[in-house]
């Protein structure tokens, strides 16, 4: 029995040391910067200004290849796999996201040392192989330098289009084989716009009744007890279809010749005002207000209010009343 303990323990040893045989010939470490910067910097802009309906998914939008830097390691040993030098992709779940929702996807390949692309933009993307570096016969340790640059390709996703800006994110590190870090982090900032794509900006507007806002017959008598009446009407606006990029609209109320009192009472001429509102409170005439975005098969339908009352001091006489008013649009 003392025997047979003996000889396993021997055995497991001798697997001990052969493991940490291969890891003391086999490392990376001690790298420091050579030329250009400590990190790779990346500006990924570009413009669309075309019908985006017309770019199919994998049509290349834009490429461009980062920065150039060289960095020195202390390579150990012979051993290729533990000598490789790697790039590990650490882009942020949610910059993903807005890339792929904004209709895009990224490539990256190594300039320098080949290889296949990786989509960056992919929920785990591999680790990108830069090569090994190995020292000279007969030397156990050389500090061998090499340099980094990486290319990218920006291509049509399968959603639609949309801008965009992800603000300069961390893309990533350069490690062992073990995943250590050993610097020479890379920096991404990718933009995309979509330029105002609207050949013919026209808002088309429509308004209930006809454009016209009815109060019926009115009782002068019930009118300067105080009375008021209100009634509904809305407003349709609308963009044609090659209008991509749609329009951000206000609308402002013009009154033309007729007299406004207090900048929000159209004078009816015979004792009464009207004042008009929306869901957010009183309207002022010759004042723009922001409505929304405009596009293509996503028309605005906006409701107000027409409150007809008494001019305070004033006497409402009888007969026929009408007063006109403009829209105007803006974008």
């Amino acid at each position: 029995m003392s025997r047979l303990n003996q000889g396993l323990v021997s055995v497991f040893f001798t697997v001990l040391l052969t493991l940490f045989h291969s890891q003391a010939f086999g490392q990376v470490s001690n790298c420091r910067p050579t030329f250009g910067n400590t990190y790779v910097d990346v500006n990924l802009n570009f413009s669309i200004t075309s019908n985006t309906t017309a770019i199919s998914p994998g049509t290349v939008l834009t490429s461009q290849q980062s920065d150039f830097i060289g960095l020195e390691c202390t390579f150990t040993g012979n051993n290729s796999t533990l000598n490789t030098v790697y790039f590990r992709n650490v882009l942020p779940q949610s910059t993903k996201e807005l890339l792929l929702n904004s209709g895009v996807e990224i490539d990256q390949r190594n300039v320098i040392g080949g290889g296949s692309d990786v989509a960056i933009t992919d929920p785990t993307v591999p680790n990108i192989n830069l090569g090994y570096w190995i020292p000279k016969a007969g030397l156990s340790t050389q500090d061998i330098a090499f340099g980094i640059e990486y290319s990218f390709t920006v291509r049509k996703g399968a959603n639609a289009l949309k801008p965009f800006d992800t603000g300069r994110v961390l893309l990533g590190y350069h490690t062992d084989y073990l995943g250590t870090n050993i610097g020479a982090p890379v920096y991404i900032h990718i933009k995309g716009d979509l330029v105002l794509l609207c050949p013919s900006p026209v808002v088309n507007v429509t308004a209930s009744n006809g454009g016209s806002v009815g109060f019926g017959t009115v009782s002068p008598t019930i009118m300067n007890a105080g009375d008021v009446i209100n009634k509904n009407f809305n407003l349709n606006f609308a963009v044609s279809q090659d209008c991509e990029t749609g329009l951000n609209i206000s609308v402002r109320f013009e009154p033309g010749n007729n007299t406004i009192l207090d900048n929000k009472y159209l004078d009816m001429g015979n004792g009464l005002q009207t004042l008009l509102s929306n869901a957010n409170g009183d309207i002022n005439y010759n004042e723009s207000y922001p409505a929304g975005s405009l596009r293509p098969g996503m028309p605005l339908d906006l409701p107000y209010t027409a409150t007809l009352s008494k001019i305070p001091g004033s006497n409402v006489i009888s007969g026929p009343f009408s007063k006109t008013i403009r829209v105007v649009v803006s974008y």
